[in-house]
């Protein structure tokens, strides 16, 4: 198959969703297939507030027109609202919950900033018409993991026959030297906790309100008061993590504003337990790396966490995490007897892309 697949971002492994279009396409070209991933980039101008995505929408358009033959158009949700040339596929792939992102900030803002609530508002109607636009125009709608599947079947129902899901993984040049993090500390596990011992807390993401930031602050002022020894760690944040710490907090919490990939094994490494704490999230790549690396992971139920469970039983908890001495005697989950790494590599999901892009076409 010709395919395009388009990313919203920059092409770059260091970004969420432009590191999912760079694995998919080099997946699916060990499949066989043309594929071309391309970027709109940053649109020249001022944003205009009343149409922000109109700018964007208009380069992939002309991009598409240009491009000759095509079998399949994988677009965003945001920039899936287009003329397909005949016999052309548009799959219309979500990199994270739009809908659900759109009317949380819209709430936020309301609670907030109430005097500039009207123009989120229309803001909010213009997006959300781009992504109805983009589904209804769909031949296929693959959704990021079972909890975005379940609520587009409840609430658009009316799609359920062209709707599908795919899932995410490290990239594959990465997940040994996680494996590795992680039989590291199989090894110093086999020395079993037997007195106090002080936890090093790792929170990795973006700080913005749907990854759960208020309550992760009360978690670690409640968690810094009871456990003494305790450390925190904030990751990828940028600056806004140090900006809003609490005074108490400042002495016991490390910012990390930003950090290669290079650099995250040893991140992980370097900590006992990892905390996932979203409101709303698409998948948490972050907390399939942290549970690769063999932390225990105390999450909230978004993104992934229902479709990792079944490989984690023992080390994905509930948030929060309890008492000390239990986060150290919770055993390591046994990726090799359990179909995990065959499941969810990327070359399992592309062969599952082209299963359902192949059904649509």
């Amino acid at each position: 198959m010709r395919i395009l697949i388009v990313s919203n971002p920059e092409l770059s492994l260091e970004g969420g969703a432009a590191q999912v279009a760079i694995q998919l396409t080099e997946a699916l070209r060990r499949r066989g297939h043309n594929v071309t991933p391309w970027s709109p980039g940053p649109t020249a101008g001022p944003p205009r507030p009343w149409d922000p995505h109109l700018a964007r929408l208009a380069r992939v358009q002309r991009y598409i027109d240009g491009a000759g033959a095509l079998d399949v158009i994988d677009a965003p949700c945001s920039s899936g609202n287009l003329r397909v040339p005949p016999g052309a596929q548009l799959v219309v792939r979500s990199n994270q919950p739009q809908l659900r992102y759109l009317a949380f900030d819209l709430r936020q803002q309301l609670a907030r900033r109430p005097w500039i609530a009207a123009l989120g508002a229309l803001n909010l109607a213009r997006s959300v018409q781009l992504v109805l636009g983009s589904w209804h125009r769909a031949h296929r709608i693959l959704c990021l993991g079972s909890l975005e599947l379940a609520w587009m079947r409840q609430r658009f129902g009316r799609w359920a026959g062209k709707l599908g899901s795919y899932r995410h993984a490290p990239p594959n040049g990465e997940r040994a030297a996680l494996l590795r993090v992680r039989a590291g500390r199989e090894r110093s596990s086999a020395q079993r906790f037997t007195g106090p011992r002080a936890s090093r807390y790792l929170w990795i993401g973006r700080w913005t309100h749907h990854k759960g930031t208020r309550r992760l602050l009360r978690f670690l002022s409640e968690r810094a008061a009871a456990e003494a020894g305790a450390t925190f760690t904030l990751a990828g944040t940028g600056q806004a993590a140090e900006e809003i710490l609490p005074r108490p907090l400042q002495a016991r919490v490390r910012v990390i504003p930003a950090f290669t990939r290079g650099e995250l094994p040893r991140i992980l490494a370097d900590h006992d337990v990892g905390l996932f704490t979203s409101e709303i999230e698409g998948w948490g790549l972050s907390l399939q790396e942290m549970l690769e690396s063999g932390l225990p992971v105390f999450a909230t139920e978004a993104g992934a966490v229902p479709d990792l469970r079944p490989f984690f039983s023992h080390r994905l908890r509930a948030f929060p995490p309890p008492s000390v001495p239990e986060l150290f005697d919770l055993p390591l989950d046994d990726l090799a007897s359990s179909s995990y790494l065959d499941e969810l590599n990327w070359d399992a999901i592309a062969t599952d892309y082209e299963r359902q892009v192949g059904a649509a076409a």
